[in-house]
């Protein structure tokens, strides 16, 4: 089987909801952001573009995080035309990489930086007509497992912070990940899917490490646990849809699977759908053999964020 670029899954996973690469943005407009640049953290990749709505009331709001691996991939990835259409306002936000820049910082910074997000599109919510209260987060691969962290953690609120920023919520009324690895443990990763022994080449600088034999000291494995969107999930956990554009079955993956293949896995979705389904949480796992469905994640998000009818 022949592996799809990082940036082809992104745009396989989106298709017909969020156009994510240039041949996809090719065949259509791309929409320019209503904001661009806003700056939400002190950090240089602390900025997210906005792209709103004309609605009578509050528009509710997709929050985009990219792919890449924490390593590489920005918001201008995004080209949200589908979801404006539908009266649901988009914020596409880069953060921290984990290294290669002069800000960059091992996990916990992508996910904190991404949870202040949230906080901040919050606090705009009247200056840029959004509801605070319809909020669904979405991203591939590392975007996706952004996500998953932010909606299946406690909130992250501190009521009693001098920044303002910080004493808004960080829940959100559901997400959609696509493509994203639900745990970041490399056992259990080659134990249920498999692959290459090294897992991915993002998961050392993402702990900062050197070896994933320096993972398993204990207070290694307590960040590994802690990372992994699985540990979080409880039955508050919002609704959720996971998509993934490989099949199910045949794991654990052979050594030689290309590591884009194995890192993207479907089974990953059934990982956490066991969570989920023990929780009692709404869940749908949507994989390529349901066939290509796009309207199954339409009527989820539309159930959820309830946007609009007069929005143009």
């Amino acid at each position: 089987m022949k592996t799809p670029p990082l940036r082809s899954i992104a745009a396989l996973v989106f298709s017909g909801l969020l156009a994510l690469q240039s041949t996809l943005s090719a065949q259509g407009v791309k929409y320019q952001p209503t904001l661009a640049d806003v700056r939400y953290g002190k950090y240089d990749r602390d900025v997210l573009d906005v792209f709103q709505v004309k609605t009578a009331n509050p528009a509710p709001v997709l929050i985009y995080f990219h792919g890449g691996g924490w390593l590489g991939g920005d918001k201008k990835d995004a080209n949200p035309g589908p979801i404006l259409k539908k009266g649901i306002a988009v914020i596409s936000a880069n953060y921290r990489f984990t290294t290669g820049t002069p800000d960059a910082a091992p996990y916990p910074a992508p996910m904190l930086d991404s949870a202040r997000v949230v906080q901040f599109v919050r606090s705009k919510a009247k200056e840029w007509n959004i509801d605070p209260n319809r909020i669904a987060l979405t991203g591939t691969s590392a975007g996706a497992v952004i996500s998953m962290w932010i909606a299946y953690h406690d909130d992250m609120a501190k009521p009693g912070s001098t920044d303002p920023v910080e004493r808004f919520s960080t829940r959100v009324t559901c997400i959609a990940p696509q493509s994203g690895p639900t745990t970041l443990d490399p056992k259990l990763i080659l134990k249920r899917v498999g692959g290459n022994p090294t897992v991915t080449d993002a998961l050392l600088p993402f702990f900062g490490v050197r070896s994933l034999a320096e993972l398993d000291a204990p207070d290694k494995q307590k960040l590994v646990a802690d990372a992994s969107p699985i540990t979080h999930v409880t039955k508050n956990a919002p609704p959720t849809f996971m998509q993934y554009v490989f099949p199910l079955g045949g794991t654990p993956l052979p050594e030689n699977t290309p590591v884009n293949i194995s890192i993207h896995h479907s089974e990953f979705g059934v990982i956490l759908k066991e969570k989920l389904d023990a929780a009692g949480v709404e869940n749908v796992l949507q994989t390529a053999n349901d066939g290509s469905n796009p309207q199954a994640l339409w009527t989820f998000l539309l159930k959820h964020l309830k946007p609009d009818a007069s929005a143009k």
